[in-house]
């Protein structure tokens, strides 16, 4: 019988690599469940339009570019590898959870991501889709009353083969899932915001948003021409500042507050955090996320006839002292998980 590929039957693996360019075999704990991605390839075609040739009988393939989005379900366990290439930086070896098979982990932004990239592959049930290299340059994380959380990872590769000599339909079957349940739901988050300048968040400051939606963008590029091919890139680096916003929607207009706060810049610390299952003990799992300064740039009160939300709109910025509650956290954001991982995934 004839092979012919269905999405429904795709798997897809991630594994650090360590050299650019240079792709590595994807194995055990690599497996990774995601949603359609859109990492294309696309190539230059130079045609021969010299005088006197009205029909060209010539093309040459020129420099290949490879860019699109890996979307997940985010989890509680088994995208640590992914965050992390984004964020930059750990907090090193996962600290166990008493004597339990509970860890936890911080990640946090660094100013660049050199050295930081991986090999994504995808069995399409025909061939092994890899992109030999890739960087993540971000992503983009949303969540909404009765739903799950979702994240979508930004990525630049150098290349994607089909006939990869290093990852082949039968190496693929050394690909184990590490997780594949464990997602993170809106309704076991909890969210509190307050003025950065006061005490440490609490109960107290809950806020009750409906949605919410953080976009982390960092602006990197490759360069043709400096590598061992003169089509491809090399690992991309930074090419301007980092983008980071913060939506939310809260669903119903109660307040003027942040109407008030808007104009006079008043900054506030946001705490998100969601709890799931039990893995030992005392430990549940947990992914929580710190933003130590955020300042409003849009607030709203759309007009419809029904109940009025209120969408409010932040920049994600960082601080030269950490605030209250958030030992540590100067940058625009950072993530604390608990979760089943024990090793340092950019180790």
């Amino acid at each position: 019988m004839t092979l012919s590929a269905s999405g429904v039957n795709v798997k897809a693996a991630v594994a650090k690599a360590s050299a650019w360019g240079a792709a590595v075999a994807c194995g055990a704990d690599s497996g990774i469940l995601i949603k359609p991605h859109t990492l294309k390839r696309t190539r230059q075609s130079l045609i021969d339009d010299s005088l006197g040739l009205y029909f060209p009988q010539n093309a040459v393939n020129a420099q290949i570019k490879v860019e699109g989005d890996i979307p997940s379900y985010l989890r509680y366990d088994g995208l640590d590898m992914l965050i992390a290439l984004a964020m930059g930086a750990t907090g090193g070896l996962p600290a166990g959870q008493g004597a339990t098979t509970a860890y936890a982990q911080t990640f946090s932004l660094a100013n660049t991501l050199d050295t930081y990239f991986a090999t994504f592959i995808v069995n399409n049930g025909v061939n092994i889709d890899e992109y030999t290299t890739v960087k993540i340059t971000g992503f983009t994380l949303t969540g909404e009353v009765g739903k799950p959380w979702e994240i979508k990872f930004h990525a630049i590769a150098i290349d994607r083969i089909t006939g990869s000599t290093v990852n082949t339909p039968t190496t693929f079957n050394n690909v184990t899932f590490f997780e594949t349940g464990a997602r993170v739901l809106f309704g076991q988050s909890v969210f509190w915001m307050g003025n950065n300048s006061g005490s440490a968040l609490s109960s107290s400051n809950a806020i009750f948003p409906n949605k919410f939606e953080l976009q982390f963008k960092r602006k990197m590029a490759g360069k043709y021409g400096t590598g061992t091919s003169m089509d491809l890139i090399d690992e991309p680096t930074n090419d301007g500042l980092p983008e980071i916003t913060l939506k939310l929607t809260m669903p119903r207009y109660t307040a003027a507050t942040y109407f008030n706060n808007w104009d006079p810049m008043t900054q506030q610390m946001l705490q998100m955090t969601a709890t799931g299952a039990n893995i030992a003990s005392t430990y549940n799992r947990s992914f929580q996320i710190q933003f130590p300064a955020l300042q409003l740039s849009n607030v709203d009160l759309p007009m419809k006839e029904g109940i009025l939300e209120h969408p409010l709109e932040f920049k994600a910025l960082s601080i030269g002292t950490a605030p209250a509650g958030m030992t540590g956290v100067t940058n625009p954001f950072a993530i604390n998980v608990v979760n089943r991982q024990s090793a340092n995934v950019l180790a």
